[in-house]
This record gives C-alpha cells, structure tokens and sequence, in this order.
C-alpha cells in the first residue's frame, strides 16, 4: 500500500507540474538563483560577486543543478518536481501515524495542490527544503517511539543533519528545526542523566549548526566572513518590507490561504483529544510544529504568499486523521483538495506558452554584443542574463536589490551610486518596468531615466507578470 500511495503521489507530480515544463520565468526568484548557480560555477562568488541573503546551499544546490546541463530551465525544473513528490511522500508517512494509508494520500495530495497556489509549481527554495524539514520531523517522531535510546539519537542525529541542510537552503527552516531540538532535549531529560542528557542535546545542537558554521569558515578563510555574516544575518533586518503599504493586505489574504487546511487541522485534532497516548503524542507534536512553522511565518514578516509553503507541511499531515472519519471525511477530504484544485486554472497551457513567447521576444531584442558590453536589469525577468549569457555590471542583479525602496538601506551600500557606477559604465541593454509601483526608488529611478533619454532607444517591450518590460539599446 505504500508503494502504491508513493507511485501516485509521484503521477500526480508530473502532472500538477508537467505544464510548467520549458517555462523560462514561471517565477521569479527562481530565475535569479539558477542564474547564481550558473555564474557559480564559472567562478563567480556569492555575496562577494553576486550578492543575495540565501544561505550558501540554495545556490550550491542549483549550481548542482547546472551541472545536469542544457540551460537549466527544463533541468531544474524537473529537480523541483522530485523533492516536491518527496516532499509530498514524507507528508504520508508522517500522517500514516495517526490515519489509515488512504487518509495518507490525501494529506500528501494536499500539500502538493496548495503550495502550488503560493508560487510553489517551480523552485522556490521551499519546495527544495520543506522536504528535508519534513523528513526531520519524521526522524524526530521515529526518535519518541522508540524505547531504545541509542536508536532514539541515531533519530535525533538524522533529524537534526537534515535540519541543519534546510537551513542552509533557507534560514526559516531554523525555527522548526529548533522545535524537534527541543522535543529531542526533553525525551533525553527524560531517559538520561542530566549530565549526558545535556552534552548529547549540544551534539545535536552541534548537527544542526555545522553546515552554517562550515559555511562561514569557508568565507572566513578566503578572507569574505564579514561580506558573509552581513547578507546572512544583517541585511534581512534593514529591510522595510512595509514600504509598500500592502502588509497588511497580504497577511489578511495569507491567512484565508491557511483557513481551509487550518479547519481540517483542527477537526483532526479535536477527534484525536481521546485516542490511545501515542497518537495524542502525535498530535501534541504537530502542534508544536504548526506552531514554530507560524512562528517562522510571522517573525520574518512580509508576508509574501510562497512564505507560506512551510505552513503547508504540517497542516496537509493535519488533514489525513479527519479524512479518515466517515462519512464526514470524504467531504473533509474533497473539499481541501478542490479548492487549490479550483483556482490553480491547471493546466493553463496557454499562459506558458505566452510566457515563453515573451522571454524569447526580450532574448531577440537584446544586442549582439550583451555578452561582451552587459545587460543592467532595473526590472525585468532574470532569465534573460541565462539566455542571453549576458555579463553583469554589478554584483546587485537581482531587480530589486536596486529598484526597491525596500531594499535601499539593506544593501551595504549607496543604491544610488551604485546606479550611477553602472551607468558610467555604459551597459549594451537595460530593462525596466513601465509602470511604477509603490516599491520603487525615486532616486535610482531618477537617475536611469536620465540616462535613458539622453544614450539610449526603445528597442521594444514585453509582458512579464502581468507588467510592461522596456527593453532600452544603447545609441
């Protein structure tokens, strides 16, 4: 029965994400990292050559990528498509502990419909550590049933090794990653020592930390730990990410995201309150875990719709106890799968194929020569430096880092002189949206534009999300 629920979790992978196939800009972020893994790979230097605030591992995951060849696109994509099955099947198990193996199904069906509805059908870092996250927590679960204590550590050690790797692909992954810490602290308080109890719980702490700890060593040693620590751990902190004055509109449609599994979460858990003591355990723990995801979701802020991916884990695990009640669960069950179903408009076909056909247009106006004289991106698809093998001019590519207000006091640096240094430099190309949002930077924008009037030409335009891309040539 596992194999038949694990063969069509993986079916109905393929299929959810089949049509995204080819798509050079599904989304955004993504694009930028497949571009870092690539500059990666030819010796670039993240943070020091191309500057982001993902930890180091995102970007040596997709740097992995490249290496499966082609121009990444298909390649990643299809990456992407296997850890969300495997994202899907950890679900599973997990949900197997407290439902039957069709109950099982649903829960991992259901994390699959509902991070694609928060910008989860590509890569977005989520969808490569929500796995890892979820199989830790599986660890953690096998580590409190076992009555063995060097099998509930070699658990523990396994739960927190792959905690330690989700970090390293997004630092959210830390506070759920602590939770199963703490779960693991308390069972050894209760079976060891106080002594042992404490130097194995600072191992564990160790398992988790070591791959940020082997990061930073291996920035310290070349000499880059400080440019290290601050995209890290400072540069996050000097965002304003209410600038824009939509926070709280997107934390209200957040929360209506989260209402539908949030309710089967809560009928699950009320069923359990009177079950045998292992299962009321199970609960307690998915309690603790919803709760340090939420954490996570709130105290980052912003409140971006793919923020909610790691939500998604333990409230799809939630669905599977209620799924399993008749007759009510089928309605449970069908309702949590059909409305992420309902507004997917899966397979919209023919949104790729414009998608495709946009990107190739904004590839066909860029000059000949943007591999030699650059392409400067104020906004606009980051695909377009992949494509078109365009050289940079700065290690701030990502279009925000320099168009955004929320990022003007988070860079390290002036974003104004910034511009004004690449500017100087005469770029073959440059990009920028025509329509303003509230986000963008009066003074970087002021800058451009003057240099656009007076050295450069419309060369065309194209739809990107929903927006007017200018693609400008130098005269």
């Amino acid at each position: 029965m596992p194999l038949v629920t694990g063969i069509a979790l993986l079916v109905a992978t393929l299929l959810l994400r089949a049509p995204t196939f080819g798509d050079p800009a599904p989304f955004l972020d993504e694009q930028f990292y497949l571009l870092v893994g690539d500059r990666l790979l030819h010796g670039a230097v993240p943070y020091v050559d191309i500057w982001d605030r993902k930890p180091i591992g995102l970007f040596l995951l997709y740097a992995a990528i490249r290496l499966l060849g082609g121009q990444g696109v298909y390649q990643y994509q299809v990456v992407a498509a296997l850890f969300a099955w495997a994202g899907a099947w950890a679900v599973s198990r997990i949900a197997r502990r407290a439902a039957p193996e069709p109950a099982a199904l649903f829960a991992g069906l259901a994390y699959l419909l509902w991070i694609e509805t928060v910008e989860g059908g590509g890569g977005q870092s989520p969808v490569f550590y929500n796995p890892l996250v979820a199989f830790a927590a599986l660890a953690t679960l096998r580590a409190i049933e076992s009555s063995d204590v060097r099998r509930s550590l070699r658990h523990g050690f396994v739960a927190m090794a792959l905690g330690g790797i989700a970090i390293q692909i997004k630092y959210t992954a830390l506070f759920e990653v602590a939770f199963f810490g703490l779960v693991l602290a308390g069972l050894l308080l209760r079976r060891l020592p106080l002594a042992k109890a404490v130097g194995w719980t600072g191992l564990l702490a160790a398992a988790a930390l070591f791959p940020t700890l082997l990061a930073w060593v291996a920035y310290a040693a070349i000499g880059r730990g400080q440019s290290f620590v601050f995209a890290n751990f400072v540069s996050i902190m000097l965002r304003d990410t209410a600038i824009d004055g939509k926070t709280g509109e997107r934390l209200i449609t957040s929360l209506g995201h989260l209402a539908p599994l949030s309710l089967c979460t809560a009928a699950s858990l009320w069923q359990l309150r009177r079950s045998e003591a292992a299962v009321r355990r199970w609960a307690l723990f998915l309690m603790g875990w919803i709760g340090a995801a939420l954490a996570g979701y709130f105290l980052i802020g912003g409140f971006y719709y793919h923020y909610l991916m790691p939500l998604y884990v333990p409230l799809a695990v939630g669905l599977a106890p209620i799924a399993a009640r008749r007759p009510i669960g089928i309605g449970f069950a069908a309702i949590a799968l059909w409305i992420p179903l309902a507004n997917l408009g899966w397979p919209d076909l023919a949104s790729h194929r414009r998608s495709r056909e946009q990107i190739e247009k904004m590839v066909a106006l860029l000059p000949a020569d943007v591999d030699r004289g650059c392409l400067f991106e104020y906004d606009g698809p980051p695909i377009l430096f992949q494509l078109a093998h365009a050289c940079t001019l700065s290690r701030f590519v990502f279009p925000d880092h320099l168009s955004s207000r929320v990022e003007q006091d988070a860079l390290g640096i002036d974003s104004a002189s910034e511009v004004r240094r690449i500017l100087a430099a005469h770029p073959s190309a440059i990009t920028i949206g025509r329509e303003a949002d509230a986000k963008r930077n009066p003074r970087t924008a002021a800058i451009l534009f003057e240099t656009l009037r007076r050295s450069y030409w419309l060369a065309g335009s194209a739809n990107f999300e929903g927006r007017t891309i200018d693609m400008y040539v130098r005269r």
